[in-house]
């Protein structure tokens, strides 16, 4: 392996990152494919132009939500990650998914607001799934603002970021929220469980990490 100019080390790197790509082209082909295999009531009675629009707005939220996950994965980073595709790229992988996300909520509230007209905009306490996902919105460009523009919002570092981190959290909690009642699809069943069992996973990981970093810090203060 030597001989190649391939180390041992390099090897299983190139593996982390396969099952890592892997993993990700998977969950972004199932969010593709989610509006299509399970329709939601709203196109049933679109045609054309509106239908087109209105599902090209589905798929935008879909591509929004799954980076929202994966923003989590890379901000709290972990050996595995790490070492897979280095801290540098991590980080700067995160700040642009920040705005890629802010991009694909903005054109998902077009195409979806668009067909319908100003007229029919979905205000009001009985579309308080639509205004989590308005709040939803608000809260990522709070975010990418005051991450881009930090210096000159003069934010500290640790202020920031005493900011920033709880809000992810609670982007993530909109998210999921504003999906689960906003969507005819996941309503059913297997969409639903999807969604959960991959927030119970970037949950658990995220302890995972958390806690794996406190107890080599413990252990490298007893040493």
């Amino acid at each position: 392996m030597q001989d190649l100019g391939i180390t041992s080390g390099g090897g299983m790197n190139y593996a982390k990152k396969f099952v890592l790509i892997g993993f990700f082209l998977l969950a972004l082909a199932n969010a593709i494919g989610l509006p299509f295999v399970y329709e939601s009531q709203t196109l049933w009675y679109k045609i054309g132009l509106d239908k087109t629009m209105h599902l090209a707005g589905q798929l935008s939220g879909m591509l929004a939500l799954i980076l929202l996950f994966t923003q989590v994965l890379l901000a709290v980073g972990g050996p595995f990650l790490q070492e897979a595709f280095g801290l540098k790229n991590l980080m700067r992988w995160h700040r642009a998914g920040g705005v890629l996300i802010v991009f694909f909520a903005l054109i998902h509230v077009f195409l979806i607001l668009a067909p319908e007209g100003l007229a029919n905009l979905p205000i009001g306490m009985d579309f308080w799934p639509e205004m989590v996902g308005l709040l939803l919105l608000l809260v990522l460009i709070a975010m990418v603002i005051s991450s881009r523009y930090r210096e000159k919002l003069k934010f500290n570092y640790k202020r920031w970021r005493a900011i920033h981190k709880p809000l992810g959290y609670l982007a993530i909690f909109l998210g999921i929220i504003h999906v689960l009642y906003v969507s005819y699809s996941f309503g059913q069943a297997v969409p639903r469980n999807i969604l959960l069992v991959t927030f119970i996973l970037v949950l658990t990981r995220v302890v995972w990490v958390k806690l794996s970093a406190r107890l080599a810090q413990k252990r490298r203060k007893v040493v």
